[in-house]
């Protein structure tokens, strides 16, 4: 599958995310359902190309179409540098199998307050079971209002401490958020988004996952999310005491 964005072009495939800006491609062309991007070279390097297949022929060709009108003015004896070196790739497998394991998470939870909600009823009758279904929403919206910004505390902090912090130059629009490109020690670029507009920002990233990183934020903006998770945390407290409350009274009365 393929996307074009703000500068570049998006492909997903096998588990990652290939970004390839426009001034790493030298021309598409299209032989029936069949895409090749062709990637700039040094005179005398075989080109790199990247394939993209669709089911329709039109489809095909006005993707071709689009990404070659975007490409820059290039006289014909102008120099090309490798355009392979300003590719990055995003795995996806660890996104994939993050998005598992908070399914079966979600799911193991909502059994659980289903059973406590038939046992309530059992004991003390319909009336407390539908007592319990306000404190369960605000169970689950002060729990994550309390998780969300304590997980983003605790990343920046670890990577602070442990992580490399390099400069990320903006790279392209996605789905309504701004992408920026760094490159970490091995030379292999990376992609991280983010609401800010600056053309280059500060975000450290872990050494064991290039893929993850952090925007350097302000202490302002860290205090704010403090501020956030604490009323989360409180949030969570009164409904888990109103469900207490709900559930002794339906068992003892």
């Amino acid at each position: 599958m393929a996307r074009l964005v703000h500068d570049g072009v998006l492909l997903e495939r096998a588990g990652e995310e290939v970004a390839i800006p426009l001034a790493a491609i030298e021309r598409v062309t299209v032989d029936g359902r069949r895409a090749a991007i062709e990637l700039t070279v040094p005179d005398g390097t075989a080109p790199h190309v990247h394939c993209v297949e669709d089911e329709s022929v039109a489809a095909v060709t006005a993707f071709a179409g689009a990404v070659n009108r975007l490409l820059p003015r290039r006289s014909q004896g102008e120099p090309r540098i490798d355009g392979s070196t300003l590719v990055s790739i995003r795995s996806l497998a660890v996104q994939e199998r993050r998005m598992t394991a908070g399914g079966a998470v979600l799911i193991a939870l909502l059994l659980a307050a289903a059973a406590v909600m038939v046992a309530v009823g059992v004991a003390g009758g319909a009336r407390y079971s539908a007592m319990l279904v306000p404190a369960f929403i605000g169970v689950l919206i002060g729990g994550l209002t309390a998780y969300l910004p304590a997980r983003s505390l605790y990343r920046s902090r670890r990577l602070r401490r442990h992580g490399i912090t390099v400069i990320a130059q903006f790279s392209h629009n996605a789905d309504g958020m701004r992408a920026y490109r760094y490159t970490d020690t091995s030379g292999e670029s990376h992609l991280c988004t983010t609401t800010s507009y600056e053309r280059r920002i500060e975000v450290t990233y872990d050494p064991a996952d290039p893929s993850r990183a952090v925007i350097r934020e302000s202490l302002a903006m860290r205090s704010m999310t403090a501020v956030l998770a604490l009323v989360g945390l409180a949030a969570l407290g009164g409904a888990l005491w109103y469900a207490y409350i709900v559930i002794s009274d339906a068992f003892i009365g």
